[in-house]
């Protein structure tokens, strides 16, 4: 006896969902994250000391909120 797939299982059929169902959610907002310019750095270790010290900024103030 086969087995019956389930939509979620199936790729095509996912698509064909979200095709016939073209609603879309708009993403929480993020309070509390310091706010930055783009920048540029010269290695990844340049890069994770900057994300290291604005986490550190964040977590000094209890973290971030998400308002919806």
């Amino acid at each position: 006896m086969a087995k019956k797939m389930k939509i979620s299982d199936d790729y095509s059929a996912k698509i064909a969902l979200w095709i016939k169902n073209k609603k879309v959610y708009p993403l929480p907002k993020m309070e509390g994250f310091p706010s930055f310019k783009s920048k540029k750095f010269n290695s990844y270790e340049e890069m994770n000391q900057w994300k290291e010290q604005m986490f550190g900024k964040v977590a000094k103030q209890g973290g971030v909120k998400w308002k919806s």
